[in-house]
């Protein structure tokens, strides 16, 4: 007898962390997902590091350079997603300093790719060289 009441209180004990265990799990996987919500957001939000000012005053010099570009360029820009647009505009006013705006949109107004491009090798770094060829690439071959 004392070993079968010893049986159900461990079968008991037993029953009870299972449930607790469900019911914390549940509240557990609830705080993960609530985690990695926090974390994506934190992660967007981060990925935006230039002043607005600048990203505003860059985004309408690129719209301004669409606008005046024909033939290839204007189709390439007119078929980029919202979110290569806002790349490329994140890219360009993470690294220009407000002083060389006017000297950006100098380039942009006269059509002198090969001063923006001599522009770009100058303050861009590698890899954003890389992130603006990759989409460069992207839509002039996919349009």
């Amino acid at each position: 007898m004392k070993a079968f009441k010893s049986f159900i209180i461990t079968l008991a004990i037993i029953l009870a962390i299972g449930g607790i265990f469900l019911f914390a799990r549940k509240s557990i996987t609830k705080d993960v997902e609530a985690s990695v919500e926090t974390v994506e957001a934190s992660a967007s939000t981060k990925k935006s590091t230039a002043n607005p000012i600048k990203k505003a005053i860059v985004s309408e010099a690129v719209d301004q350079y669409i606008e005046k570009s024909d033939g290839k360029v204007k189709e390439i820009a007119e078929s980029m997603t919202e979110e290569d647009k806002d790349t490329v505009t994140e890219i360009i006013a993470n690294n220009v300093e407000l002083e060389d705006i006017p000297e950006v949109q100098a380039y942009i107004s006269s059509g002198d790719t090969a001063g923006l491009m001599k522009y770009a090798q100058e303050n861009l770094s590698e890899d954003e060289q890389a992130q603006l060829a990759e989409l460069m690439l992207k839509y002039a071959l996919n349009p």
